[in-house]
Parts: structure tokens; sequence; C-alpha cells
């Protein structure tokens, strides 16, 4: 009895294992997996158990189980029990593509990786494995990778919306904004969530800077969800960079003491907006609050060179570059070149002032006027 029950919940649960048993060659789009309730995975585990107690050699019941746990998120015990499966009757491409999912889900990317492409080598590549791949490439930032399972996903399953986001946010990482644009929006299409959709829009273009394309999928994005306050921070960031800066400094200091928000990113971006604003105090307020909590973040630290810089305090602007270029030259590579740059710029600067002042006392001192008191480097 317990083996019927466990063909019948596999063949409900996982539609995807049917087709890898089917002829790979020819196109099929996967269906999403219907939303069954905790009573339906708590009915269907304790079968599972039922028979693992009757025959505690079952692997096939491990590995069942170990696919029931991953749909509710419990990748621990699912890789407990796909462990156990594969002890029990040694490794097999499903066994290693369920193994390789569990390692997906616990953020274990490269070995999910390893696993998957184990799986290939030894059985039928399947539009489950190819995704698998596809997600483990991305989250590890491979993009290449990436592109080329999301296509191979694609040919096998051409209406699944999961395989046209992941190759759009790989597009997109790798700055191919109007390809990246066009898939995510197809995704939308074919059933994918809007609001995660324009989340990945709004993120595109503010790493290629076009601030106003990002505004327009942040309004896209705030019709159909309400904001939350990673969302309004979001938000306040674009409107800064799209001339309502009244609006972003609103939105900061809504969240400002929001309990979801990193507070070094709320820092960030006030040291951000006075600093656009020449709000020098507000800026060394922020820019001190952030290195409270992140002491060897250089970006706070080149900020402060340069509110020193600008008021004139060319010792202390000198100090905050040196302190700079004393850290580790790796980290936060590209502040570290400008922090070296800027310092050269402001001593040849400094250099120069000191020598015109030089100038303009012996020119008062041939004229017979009392000269100025001497201006020392750190002088404000």
């Amino acid at each position: 009895m317990h083996i019927f029950r466990l063909s019948c919940f596999l063949l409900l649960l996982s539609p995807a294992a049917l087709f890898v048993s089917c002829n790979q060659s020819v196109k099929h789009p996967i269906p999403d997996l219907p939303a069954y309730d905790k009573a339906y995975y708590d009915y269907a585990l304790a079968s599972v158990e039922a028979a693992i107690r009757e025959n505690p050699d079952n692997a096939d019941a491990y590995y069942k189980k170990a696919e029931l746990l991953l749909h509710q998120n419990k990748a621990n015990q699912a890789l407990a029990s796909i462990r156990k499966a594969i002890a029990l009757k040694g490794k097999t491409p499903a066994y290693l593509l369920t193994n390789a999912k569990a390692m997906n889900q616990k953020g274990h990317y490269r070995e999910a990786f390893r696993q998957a492409k184990e799986a290939m080598e030894m059985g039928t590549p399947s539009v489950e494995l190819y995704e698998v791949l596809a997600e483990a490439s991305l989250q590890s930032n491979y993009f290449n990778d990436a592109l080329k399972y999301s296509d191979s996903a694609l040919y096998l399953a051409p209406k699944n919306y999961r395989n046209y986001f992941r190759k759009g946010i790989a597009l997109a990482a790798k700055k191919d904004t109007v390809a990246a644009e066009t898939l995510l929006m197809e995704s939308i299409h074919l059933g994918a969530s809007p609001a995660e959709v324009y989340g990945e829009l709004i993120s595109l273009y503010m790493n290629t800077g076009d601030f106003h394309k990002a505004r327009k999928y942040m309004q896209k994005s705030l019709s159909v969800q309400n904001p939350d306050d990673q969302t309004l921070l979001l938000q306040a960031k674009i409107y800064r960079q799209t001339g309502n800066p009244d609006s972003a400094r609103a939105l900061l200091y809504r969240v400002a003491d929001s309990p979801t928000l990193d507070k070094t990113e709320v820092y960030q971006e006030l040291k951000d907006w006075y600093f656009q604003h020449r709000v020098y105090d507000s800026v060394i307020f922020y820019a001190n609050r952030i290195l409270e909590q992140e002491p060897n973040d250089k970006e706070p630290m080149l900020t402060l060179a340069r509110v020193y810089d600008q008021r004139r305090s060319y010792q202390r602007a000198i100090q905050a570059y040196e302190q700079i270029i004393s850290l580790d030259s790796m980290q936060q590579e590209d502040i570290h070149k400008i922090a070296h740059q800027e310092l050269d710029q402001l001593k040849r600067k400094v250099a120069y002032l000191w020598k015109k002042q030089q100038e303009e006392e012996l020119f008062r001192l041939q004229q017979g006027i009392t000269p100025l008191p001497a201006l020392s480097p750190g002088q404000e």
C-alpha cells in the first residue's frame, strides 16, 4: 500500500520528473507545480516515513522524502535524506540532481553546479537539470555559463517564464540592457511576478546610470505592490538622481529608523544627499556613522577627504586620503585608485598655494607692507 501511495505522490509532486524519462529532443513547457498546502505535505511525508519504517533500506523512499522536503524549503533535512539514499543505492542522476537542488537552496552554488554536472555526465540532460546549472552559475556570477544553460532550458521549455527571467538577469549582469529588458518583460507575459521583474529592471538601470528608466520601472512596481522600506529607500535614491531632492529627503527620513533596513544603507544615502547639497556638517556626521559600523569602508573616507578639501582644511584632507591608501589596495580597488589620484592632485594644489603665498609675502615685504600671517596647509 505504501509503495502505491509513494508512486502517486511522486507523480503529483514532480511533473518535471516525468519529463526526464521522455524524449528530451522535443520542446515541452514545464507547468508550475500545484500549490499544495501544508496538510498535503504532512500526509505525504507521513506516508514516506511509514515506508521507510517498513524498509529502512528503501533508497527511493529517502529520495522521495528529500523531494518533499525541498518543496517545503527544508534544505538541511532534504540533504540528510538524499545523502542516505546515495549511501544505500549509490549515485544516480536523479539522486545527484536532488542533491544539487538542495545545495542551491542552501546557497552552496559551486557544489550544486558540481553535483548537477556529474548528474549530466551520468544520464540524459533534462529541463530541471539545465535550470539547476543555470541557477547555480548565475548565483556564482558565472554569467556566460548561466546564459548557456538558460538557453538549453529554453530550448526544452520555451514557455517556462523562469528560464526567460534567469537569462534576463544574466544579460543584465553583462550590461546588455536591451536584450535583458526584452527577456524580463517576456517573462511577465508567461507568468512571472511583475513586482519581481520590475525590481530587476530597476536594479539594471540604476547599475547602468539610467535613473530615468529606473524611475519608470519604479512607478510600475509601485502600481502593483505596496512598497516596503527597502523599496522606499531605492525610490529615494532614484528621486535624488532625477531632480526630486525634497521627495528623496522625505523618504529617507521616513525609513531612517526602519528595523528592516541596514542602517549603513540609509546613512550612505543621507550622506550623499547632503554632499550633493553641500551641507558638509551633515555629510561628516553620516560619514562617521557609517565608519562606526564599517571602520574600513573606503567610500565614506573618500567623502570626508573631499569635504575637508572643499573646506580648505588641506592637512585633514591629506590625512583622510592617506588613511585610505594605508588599507589593502585590493579591497574597493576603484576607490583606492581614486584616492591615490586625488591625493596627488591635492598635494600639487597645496604646493602651488604655498608657493603663491610665499611670493605674495615677498612682494609685501618689498613694498614695505606688513606681511599676512603665514598659512599652513592644514589651516582653514
